[in-house]
């Protein structure tokens, strides 16, 4: 869709993402006129190199402000899966089988029950197994699995197909979406930013939300904003097989997982390579998952291999996101830098940004994640 040069909106986002189109929506939703900018195709970023957990119990090392955030993003997904539908007929693919984490040795096995205890003291659900109970919840875990880690509340979405509802839910509220219209400055009055300068024509705005990803440092240089945001490399397999031996996600110990969709597909996750610029899978990377996977459901190895993709997730140094206004700069406002919760993440997120762009109270308290919290670290 396309917006006539020197458009005024309300809200001008950039970056078709999980993320800016969650704002884009919400911010219409509300009733605000928005633009959202993306160079490429909607979700050809870092959204369409994630498997879509949303696993709010665990990705977070510990207490702090990032597993509150992590756990509203997941129970946000339970209102925001029926908004959408209800705005749009179209089903984003949610699933709530849970999340169950594997071990393989003792370290590994203590390390879960270190993570259940937590789990208690916070009042989550969580139920700790032994390798037989493990199975006995998935049959089809190796035998190697020493002990498990089920949390009941986690489930998964299907990121393309989300990406694919939100762009349709905030163009049903009067959205207007510029995708291969590169953003290339901001558009300032004083210290004031009022809108963007992109290929497609200038757009000024109420507002600016900065949700690029990886590449929104690029952008924030031409107003001086140095961002501690810096590429992570995922790779990811899908396989296809019938029946599918799991109904939960099943973690390895360390970073590697396995997603159940509902139409027979497995996602297998993911390397994590920092620094590395090229998306491209390397046959390393397939193998590596490949391995993982087979080590823990042996039975995936009669699954039709699909495919393999990557992208490059936006990190910070510490792992949560910069959400929030920037210091000096009105008018900007950041959502970046969300690794590999961008999707467990975008609901709570748009919402959050949304309410701020247009000077409503946002539903979470992002002064722990303000980009002056993270501005004394430089980019890895």
């Amino acid at each position: 869709m396309s917006l006539a040069t020197g458009t005024a909106v309300d809200v001008a986002v950039v970056g078709g993402g999980v993320v800016g189109l969650s704002v884009a929506y919400h911010a219409a939703r509300r009733g605000a006129t928005v633009a959202l900018l993306e160079a490429e195709e909607v979700g050809s970023g870092a959204s369409g190199a994630l498997a879509g957990m949303l696993s709010g119990q665990g990705e977070a090392e510990g207490p702090g402000p990032l597993r509150e955030l992590l756990l509203l993003g997941r129970d946000h997904h339970r209102t925001f899966g029926p908004k959408l539908y209800e705005d749009t007929g179209l089903d984003p693919g949610y699933a709530w089988n849970g999340a169950l984490r594997t071990a393989t040795d003792e370290a590994s096995s203590a390390k879960l029950a270190g993570e259940h205890s937590r789990h208690e003291e916070r009042g989550l659900p969580s139920r700790l197994l032994d390798g037989d109970g493990a199975r006995e919840l998935e049959p089809a875990l190796s035998r190697e699995v020493v002990a498990g880690l089920h949390l009941p509340e986690d489930g998964n979405v299907n990121p393309p197909q989300l990406v694919r509802v939100m762009a349709e839910g905030a163009t049903k509220h009067g959205a207007k979406i510029r995708e291969f219209d590169r953003a290339t400055g901001f558009l300032t009055r004083g210290r004031r930013v009022t809108g963007l300068r992109a290929f497609g024509g200038d757009v000024t705005a109420g507002a600016v939300v900065l949700a690029g990803g990886a590449a929104s440092g690029l952008l924030s240089e031409t107003l001086g904003i140095g961002l501690p945001v810096h590429p992570v490399k995922g790779v990811l397999l899908e396989t296809q097989i019938s029946p599918v031996p799991m109904r939960a996600n099943v973690w390895n110990h360390g970073t590697f997982y396995l997603v159940p969709k509902r139409d027979g597909r497995v996602i297998v996750g993911a390397t994590e390579e920092p620094m590395v610029r090229d998306r491209r899978p390397t046959l390393g990377g397939v193998a590596e998952l490949s391995q993982a996977a087979l080590a823990l459901v042996p039975a995936l190895s009669d699954a039709l291999f699909s495919r393999s993709w990557g992208g490059l997730r936006p990190t910070t140094p510490t792992g949560a996101p910069m959400l929030g206004p920037v210091s000096g700069w009105e008018g900007l406002l950041l959502a970046t830098g969300h690794h590999r919760n961008g999707v467990l993440l975008s609901g709570i997120t748009g919402e959050t940004l949304a309410a701020l762009a247009l000077g409503e109270a946002p539903p979470v308290d992002v002064s722990p994640f303000l980009h002056e919290k993270l501005a004394d670290c430089a980019p890895a």
